[in-house]
Order: C-alpha cells, then structure tokens, then sequence
C-alpha cells in the first residue's frame, strides 16, 4: 500500500511562513518609518505654534499700544493655541498672558534626531495634560527669542490620529504587499516544490514506472535546475534499476540451471580427458584448447552465480598496519610468477582503519589484473601509499602494456568491464563496491605502454562509526 505524502499541517507550511514573514518585515518597516515621522509631525506642530505665537506677540508690537483687552488677548491666545507667549528682543520683551508653572522645556534651538524622537515618544506616553514651555528662534528675526507656554494634551491627540493614520495605512499596505508576494512566491516556489514533492514520492513508490516523467521546464533559475537535475536523477536511476532487475534475473537463472550446467560441464571435461589420450595427433593437439575453453565455462558460471548471490559487504573494520598487508597480498599474487617483481614501497608506520579482509581482496584482484597484463614477461608491480588532507591514498602501478581503450568507458561496470579475454568483468565492479562501501573509491589514474596505475581513496574514518566497534 503506497505512504501517503507527510504534507504540513495548516499554518506551519510554506505559504503561511512566508505570509507571516512579509507581514511582519512590512510592519517593521513602517515602524522604522514611524518613529522619524512622528517625531517630524510634533517638530511641525509645535513650529507651526511658535509661529502663530509670534504674529499674535506682533499686536503688542503698535506705538502706544499699551495693554490689550483681556478679551482680545484670549482670543489672541486662543487662535495660537497657546497658553502664554513671552517675546525676547534685545530692546524690549512682549508678553501676552500669564506665565504658569510647566513640567518640561523644549529649546528647539538645540534640538538633534535623537532628542526629537525621545521627546516625540514621551509626548505619546505621557502628554496628557502636561503643561510644556518651548523656546524657539524666530525665521523672520533672527535676533528675536520666542517662548510659549501650551498645553500638550491637543498635540497629543494630533499625534494619536496621525499614529492612527499610520497604523491603518501599515496594516492596509501589508496586505496587499503580502497578498502580491504570498501568491507570487506561491505560483514561482511552493507549488514547483509541491510538485518535485508529489514527483519524488511517486518515484519512491514505483520507481520502474515513468509514467510520471514530464516536458522539461524552461525555466532557469534555481527550481528549474532542481527540475533538470531531478528528472535526469530519475532517468539514471531507472536505467540503473532496470540493468540491476536483469542482473537479478540473470542470477536466478544461472542458480536454477547451475546444477545441469554444472554436469553438461563434468561430462565434457571427461570426454576432453579421453581425447588427450586418443591416437589421432589432430584431436590431441586440439584437445588442450578445448580444456581452456572448458575450464573459462566453469569459472565463468561459478563467478557469476557468486556475483548474483553475494550482498553488499558487511564491514568489519579496524585498525591495522598496511605495509603488512600488502605483503600478503604481494606472496599470493607472485606465488606462481617467478619473474614477477613486487615492490612494497608503504612506509611501516602507516596504519589504515578498514575492513582487512575486503580491502586485502581488493589489493588482490589488482594484483592480479596487472599479473594477468604482464603475461610471461618479466615485470614489476609497485603499491605506494601515503596519506593526503583526510584520506589514505593506495597507489598500485605496473609496467604492463596498459588497458585496452575500448574497456575504459566501462571499466568498473558489471559485465563489461573486463581487462581480459574471457574475463566476467566482475573483479572491478567488486572492487569500486568494496571501496564506495568503506565510503572511499577506486580511479584509474592512468594506463598506456608505460604501464597502468590505479588509486585506492580509503577515508580517515568509515562511515556510520563503524570503526569504533572493530578497534575495541
């Protein structure tokens, strides 16, 4: 029965973060705006008061005026919006009500930024029915000091309905900015993404299928490429299945005619064992080949049915010294070529932490591929080794006549890579799943008339900790 597709609850997915991301950076921003724009709105407001406190001080300012009527003087006042104004000139002071006590002073001669917006803030939180004096210069006379004193509870209340104001158009604008974005970064992100999503869980489900393969997008940002890189990760994958479905099926059909083969096999060498010992020159002297070609049936059969059963190696690591190693490995492979020179150039302090045994089949197989190349010539096998950045690097060089160029695209593929005629071209393949398993790998460096070299990359550590447990 297929999973279904793990989805995120309501709220907590991609749409809804990135909503709430826009809504809360554009409130932000507002307020960002606001605390500069608030502090200009009173800077305005009161310099809009100091300068109808000014026009009404001018009424004092009439030859012979004398005194004002209490009437027009409150009236006068009342128009300025002010409580009392004291004009300073260096020849005369005006004064136009009545000088009461005040809880604070603002000289907008000094004012900087910071002080506006401070001040602008205090007035919010605690404007209400405060009485304030402010002294400011006067921009028709610059000689002329003008001071009032007001009540700051009508300020307040501008700058209330003016923070009101802002707050609406705030929460109005990040609406529609948030409702653009969410759908917009909804059709260009989260819905591609839902659909590599529903893409991947379908794959995972039948993966053999390609039913679900779709045109390839034009788009080339980065969700395109994911696109791209997905569908060809798909195609691979399929390709790798279907190859990996016919190796299976293979195996089961070698295990399931290996017993015949087995005996049709027997029968023949024994018919072969006859024909060595028959009178007829012609028959002996073809009877050697037709032993090879026999005995490459068997081992060809046997190789392939233990391909076809055997599992991925199960690792065992631990901590050993390589140099000794190679050694073992240098007395199997030269134990039957005599002119076969095995130079172990691994310095002894060097330890490795692997599986030994995987690693020291590995190092055989070379040993012998490069054997097999060198044939009945003299010849040398050199295996160095050394450590670079967190890897040991495993260096196996011969002087043989190098590989043959039409094997190198397929060199390390099952079946196709052999290096010999006859060969099951299983012996690389094993040896790149051994190395990828201890998470390493294996490379041709290089191969020609100058010989063939291959490089082994053990990691410092193996995966999944598994070293822990072999070195105990």
């Amino acid at each position: 029965m297929a999973r279904a597709v793990d989805r995120p609850t309501p709220g907590r997915g991609l749409s809804a973060r990135i909503l709430a991301l826009t809504v809360a950076f554009v409130l932000l921003g507002e307020v960002l705006i606001y605390v500069p724009s608030i502090a200009r709105f009173r800077l305005s407001f009161l310099e809009e008061r100091v300068a109808g406190a000014h026009l009404a001080a001018l009424s004092l300012d009439v030859p012979h005026a004398g005194s004002l009527p209490p009437e027009l003087e409150a009236r006068l006042l009342r128009h300025a919006g002010v409580l009392a104004i004291t004009l300073w000139r260096p020849d005369a002071e005006l004064m136009l009500g009545r000088v009461e006590s005040v809880d604070a002073v603002f000289d907008l001669r000094r004012k900087t930024p910071l002080s506006l917006v401070l001040a602008s803030l205090g007035t919010v939180v605690r404007g209400e029915g405060r009485m304030i004096r402010v002294v400011a210069g006067s921009s028709l006379e610059p000689e002329t000091v003008i001071d009032v004193i007001l009540d700051e509870t009508a300020m307040r209340s501008a700058m209330l309905d003016y923070s009101w104001r802002i707050l609406l158009l705030s929460l109005v604008l990040s609406a529609i900015v948030a409702s653009l974005l969410f759908f917009g970064l909804r059709r260009m992100i989260v819905l591609p993404l839902r659909g590599i999503t529903e893409r991947l869980a379908a794959f995972r489900e039948r993966p053999e299928v390609a039913t679900d393969e779709r045109p390839p997008t034009r788009r080339r940002d980065e969700i395109g490429v994911v696109e791209r890189e997905l569908a060809e990760m798909q195609r691979g994958l399929r390709r790798a299945l279907a190859e990996k479905t016919r190796l299976a099926a293979l195996g089961a059909a070698v295990s399931k005619i290996n017993h015949d083969l087995k005996s049709i096999l027997a029968s023949a060498v024994l018919v072969s064992d006859r024909l060595e010992s028959s009178a007829d020159p012609a028959v002996r002297s073809v009877t050697p080949r037709l032993v090879d070609s026999l005995d490459r049936a068997i081992r060809l059969c046997a190789e392939t049915l233990r391909f076809a059963r055997e599992q991925p190696p199960e690792l065992q690591p631990r901590r050993f010294a390589l140099r000794e190693l190679v050694d073992e490995v240098g007395a199997a492979v030269t134990s039957d070529a005599p002119r076969l020179a095995w130079r172990n150039q691994v310095d002894a302090s060097l330890d490795v932490t692997a599986d030994r045994d995987q690693l020291y089949r590995v190092l055989l197989n070379l040993g012998r591929n490069s054997r097999h190349a060198l044939g009945e010539q003299a010849g040398e096998i050199r295996v160095a080794a050394g450590r670079r950045g967190s890897q040991v690097r495993i260096e196996v060089k011969d002087n043989g006549p190098g590989l043959p160029e039409q094997v190198l695209p397929h060199l390390f593929e099952s079946f196709s890579g052999s290096t010999k005629a006859g060969g099951s071209g299983l012996g690389l393949a094993i040896c790149l799943e051994i190395m990828r398993a201890h998470g390493g790998d294996i490379a041709l460096l290089d191969t020609g008339r100058q010989g063939t070299s291959f490089e082994l990359r053990l990691p410092a550590r193996i995966p999944h900790a598994a070293a822990a447990s072999g070195e105990a």
